[in-house]
């Protein structure tokens, strides 16, 4: 065996230029695939991270009522008992309890419809850190009544600034109506531009003051420090509060879920077109190679070497070939990978915020799974077996005279 070896590795380098051609093109191949997927996992990563961390949190939990029918009335019942719940809970980063209505937002030049979330500011900011996204203005902690946080893409169309005031006009449970004056303390971005034109953030007190209620709540957003504890404690937390609607992130946002899951397939698919590719050209190489040595190889089936060792023998040359090429080129998709997942790629200067009004972050830092490598590796060792047999197998059919005597 280790002659074989020997041999084969000799005869990867018979035609340098060849084999070098063709280790670059699987080398170039699978360094493309790499960056692709990688910028495609770290779109989609970036997209879960923040959608969950600055809009939908990993569990949203309502009176059943208020997902039918969004009035303030149909709001949680004594949730005293659900916070002590989630402050025992390990596994629960923060939680912020929200009063939300629909109302109207009305200025000098523009009237349009919005969310208003009433936050108590402190666990608002532990829960989705908003305070981070302010772009202009101050956060809600400041001192002052009927203050309003809008977000830029709102501020643009209403033509607002800091200090501007504005209407805001919404129901009671009653289902009268109250209008009320605000001041504008802040703007805040997110990656999200139509969650920026829809939602309104105001201190809960302020709100639930407009509204001549003690306390009201109607929705609990739950951040958990690991997302794979959402499931285990929304099954707990529905278990202990069978009349709440406890929600996780996938079943609030299932289109999320759905695109995480088409991009595992789309990954498949890009692997499957380039090993392919590869598989043709490693086919194309090996053939060349054969028909070139068909009276070597007679020779040496004439002289005493067995059929299974010639098999070997390009088995062997075809890996050689295939594994120098993926080694070069995961390698250097990994550095790539990490030179740019630092800084990111920004795209900005392509798209505009085109890629905002679509939920994805304008910045994408690439990113792939170790375990991908893994993978990837065991894929393009079962393309290189794949591709080695065509030219072993028309080896195999040589008959020793006859390739002698070929010319």
């Amino acid at each position: 065996m280790k002659t074989i070896t020997i041999i084969s590795w000799r005869n990867v380098w018979r035609n340098k230029k060849r084999s070098l051609a063709m280790i670059m093109a699987i080398a170039v191949g699978l360094w493309g695939a790499v960056m692709t997927l990688g910028i495609t996992n770290g779109m989609m990563a970036e997209r879960q991270r923040t959608t969950i961390e600055q809009h939908i949190s990993h569990i949203q939990i309502h009176n059943p009522e208020f997902l039918k029918d969004d009035n303030i009335r149909n709001h949680i019942e004594k949730p005293e008992a659900l916070f002590t719940t989630l402050d025992a809970a390990p596994e629960v980063k923060a939680y912020s309890a929200r009063t939300m209505v629909s109302g109207m937002l009305a200025t000098t030049t523009l009237t349009t419809g919005v969310q208003l979330i009433g936050v108590d500011a402190a666990m608002e900011d532990q829960t989705t850190d908003i305070e981070s996204n302010i772009i202009e203005g101050r956060y809600l902690d400041v001192e002052g009544r009927n203050l309003l946080l809008i977000g830029q893409t709102l501020a643009d169309k209403i033509k607002a600034q800091v200090r501007s005031r504005v209407v805001l006009t919404f129901q009671d449970e009653h289902n009268e109506i109250i209008s009320a004056a605000f001041r504008v303390c802040g703007i805040y971005r997110t990656s999200n531009t139509t969650f920026d034109e829809r939602k309104v953030y105001l201190r809960q007190s302020d709100l639930l003051a407009q509204l001549g209620a003690d306390y009201m709540v109607s929705e609990v957003a739950v951040v958990l420090d690991a997302m794979e504890e959402t499931e285990r404690l929304s099954a707990s937390l529905r278990a202990s509060f069978p009349e709440l609607e406890v929600r996780s992130w996938s079943e609030v946002s299932p289109e999320l879920g759905y695109m995480n899951e088409m991009f595992g397939v789309m990954m498949f698919i890009i692997l499957l077109i380039i090993l392919l590719a590869v598989a043709f050209g490693l086919v194309n190489t090996m053939l060349m190679a054969v028909y070139e040595r068909i009276q070597e190889m007679g020779m040496l089936m004439a002289v005493g070497m067995n059929r299974r060792k010639v098999f070997g023998m390009i088995l062997l040359e075809t890996s050689f070939l295939t594994l120098l090429g993926a080694a070069g080129g995961l390698l250097l998709g990994g550095i790539t990978l990490q030179l740019i997942g630092e800084s990111g790629i920004n795209l900005v200067l392509v798209g505009g915020d085109s890629m905002q009004y679509m939920g994805f972050s304008s910045v994408i830092y690439p990113t792939l799974e170790p375990s991908f490598f893994v993978t990837l590796t065991l894929m393009v060792a079962a393309t290189a077996l794949c591709s080695a047999l065509i030219p072993a197998l028309r080896v195999m059919k040589l008959k020793p005279a006859e390739a002698v005597r070929a010319e």
